[in-house]
């Protein structure tokens, strides 16, 4: 998963406020899903951010990509989606 110019995806994890004020459960959480991105060689940095509404995953800037990488971008959305049950994006 590569950008056009070269530059790491940006995803955004926006996740439930309490969940983020918890480091016993947060740290655990992001070391997770950036051993998911280290394992699926991915050219991504991830962000978490506190959020009142429902929890998701957001790639920011996806404008970058081929339509090949954009399908790869996809796929690691939904696997990351499902891995740390958020819900689906409509």
């Amino acid at each position: 998963m590569i950008s056009k110019n070269g530059q790491p995806i940006f995803l955004v994890f926006y996740l439930e406020r309490e969940l983020m004020m918890n480091s016993g459960v947060i740290q655990p959480f992001v070391n997770s899903v950036n051993d998911v991105l280290t394992q699926r060689e991915a050219n991504a940095m991830a962000f978490f951010l506190p959020t009142d509404k429902e929890p998701r995953i957001e790639c920011i800037n996806p404008i970058q990509l081929q339509e090949t990488d954009m399908e790869h971008v996809n796929t690691v959305l939904s696997e990351l989606t499902k891995a740390f049950d958020m819900p689906e994006q409509k």
